[in-house]
């Protein structure tokens, strides 16, 4: 779906976590694109600046890119520092980043666990924490979406901790819902299903791995499984955010909204 051609987001100014690729990216280019003023962050600093570069350069709009790590509230106080010295402060925040871990429960180790959730669970909360923080003293309405995913609805094979970060999102967006509607802050999630992404190509490789076959083999089974017949993009996830990010959905707070070609249900 192509992004609409009104300036849904004029005059705002977002921050996303983990930007410099993927559906971060995808995120920070649709909301360019819509007239935001954007913030991105991640943690290599070339990487983060070269995106923001190259959007500013396709669509005229502000931005700084900041490397950052979401794990660290000292760091994530850092980057709140330079967004408001440079944009000021944000009314939409999107806690995207987020990493993969493929073990099965009995063999993943304590130090791999908890850093899927330190990244993809705590990461996100103290992105949501430290910019809601500001927004509420600021007197700012706005939007927080975190990045979820179909597997933070169900479980599956070797997904124990990622599982269980994305769960956690849910049940933090629907309580941070409640607690911020008051300051005019929604809070929502997205939950992707089967992205064509870099963190999807791990998927396969390792599958491919486990199961002595190929990642193309992966591919095609994870394919055959999707209604619409293939997999998604990043700019379907993004899409998606955009809705969330606008006045469009302005009623709509507390909710996680799949996106995944039908998989879920097929």
């Amino acid at each position: 779906m192509s992004a609409p051609s009104a300036n849904l987001l004029a005059g705002r100014i977002a921050v996303i976590t983990g930007a410099a690729s993927g559906i971060g990216l995808a995120i920070a280019n649709r909301y360019a694109e819509q007239s935001a003023s954007l913030a991105l962050i991640d943690l290599n600093q070339d990487r983060t600046t070269a995106a923001a570069e190259s959007i500013s350069r396709r669509t005229g709009a502000r931005t700084i890119g900041i490397a950052a790590d979401v794990s660290d509230e000292k760091s994530m106080q850092r980057a709140l520092a330079l967004v408001q010295e440079t944009l000021g402060t944000s009314d939409i925040v999107v806690p995207n980043a987020g990493i993969l871990v493929l073990k099965d429960a009995l063999d993943i180790t304590v130090e791999e666990f908890d850093r899927v959730l330190r990244i993809n669970l705590t990461g996100s909360f103290l992105t949501a924490k430290v910019f809601g923080q500001a927004m509420v003293q600021a007197n700012r309405p706005g939007s927080i979406i975190f990045t979820s995913s179909l597997f933070g609805k169900r479980g599956g094979r070797g997904n124990g901790a990622y599982s269980a970060s994305k769960f956690g999102l849910i049940g933090l967006a629907q309580s941070m819902a409640a607690e911020l509607a008051p300051a005019g802050i929604r809070v929502n999630v997205v939950c992707p299903g089967q992205i064509d992404s870099d963190m999807l190509s791990q998927l396969f490789d390792d599958r491919a791995r486990d199961n002595s076959t190929t990642p193309e083999h992966e591919r095609d089974i994870f394919t055959s499984r999707i209604p619409v017949g293939r997999l998604g993009s990043p700019g379907d996830v993004a899409d998606t955010f955009l809705y969330l990010a606008s006045d469009l959905s302005a009623y709509v707070t507390g909710q996680d909204i799949t996106v995944d070609g039908g998989w879920s249900v097929g």
